[in-house]
């Protein structure tokens, strides 16, 4: 059986082969990735808001005029072979408190403002996956969005957080450490190995898979300006905790401009 690589959008006939040049274009892939924005909800993976108890977190999750929103989950493998890491929102929680907005549909417009970001606060919350309506074992760690209920100004938000009905929340973001993790069994190989051995245990959801031969692991992002609530989301272990929004994980990217494309293109199909 041919082996098909997403990233590099061809056919090879051996796993070596593929490997020997994702290996050879890794940084031109990691480049393209992190000059990408991506919002979760374009890929599938979003927010389901749904009226879920976490009572293993009560102590967490106690204020009963609070909607907590996970707009983003750990240790779940994207259909684009990224997997978010426990730590990735770790710089943004420091550095973007009262800097974001909670929107609707990731439209930058004054009408379509949910909370104002003065009153949103971020935190991370280890939780079980369960608390965000999905069968996997183990815990994930949310990047949760908590919201006075009397702060939220937009009366559809309003409207659809109070009636507990299926929404999804999405997050605005972009990579800043990316790492290739290969199951390659070539000694030069050793790094992108050791990444996988490091993180395969992670991956919460790899009964998704037929094989997982590779994955990138998304160390650190930037949660840019704004989560959104939307229809559709892409990771689907996200959501409202309490009144659960919980989020689907797949991640769509945003085309680069036309120069960088065809820049990066040309770069990714040069023989090396």
């Amino acid at each position: 059986l041919k082996m098909i690589c997403k990233e590099l959008n061809k056919e090879f006939d051996t796993k070596e082969l593929m490997f020997a040049e994702l290996k050879a274009n890794k940084e031109l892939i990691i480049k393209e990735k992190k000059a990408s924005i991506y919002k979760s909800c374009d890929k599938g993976v979003g927010i389901v808001a749904k009226s879920l108890k976490l009572e293993a977190n009560k102590d967490v999750f106690k204020e009963d005029n609070s909607y907590y929103i996970a707009v983003n989950t750990t240790n779940v493998l994207d259909s684009h072979g990224d997997l978010h890491i426990k730590g990735i929102w770790n710089k943004t929680v420091q550095e973007q408190q009262q800097k974001n907005y909670l929107l609707l549909d990731h439209k930058m417009e004054m009408g379509s403002v949910a909370v104002k970001k003065e009153n949103v606060e971020m935190f991370l919350a280890d939780i079980p996956f369960s608390s965000v309506g999905k069968s996997f074992e183990g815990t994930t760690q949310a990047l949760i969005y908590k919201v006075s209920k009397d702060n939220v100004i937009n009366p559809i938000a309003k409207e659809w957080l109070e009636s507990g009905d299926d929404i999804e929340a999405s997050v605005r973001m972009q990579y800043v450490n990316v790492e290739l993790a290969m199951n390659s069994d070539d000694k030069r190989d050793k790094a992108e190995l050791k990444t996988y051995n490091d993180n395969i245990e992670h991956i919460a959801n790899k009964g998704d898979f037929e094989d997982i031969t590779h994955f990138w692991v998304v160390k650190e992002a930037k949660n840019l300006g704004e989560s959104s609530l939307v229809l559709m989301g892409s990771n689907s272990s996200t959501g409202v905790i309490e009144a659960v929004i919980d989020t689907s994980k797949q991640i769509e990217v945003e085309p680069l401009e036309d120069t960088q494309r065809e820049e990066v293109n040309k770069l990714i199909n040069r023989r090396f």
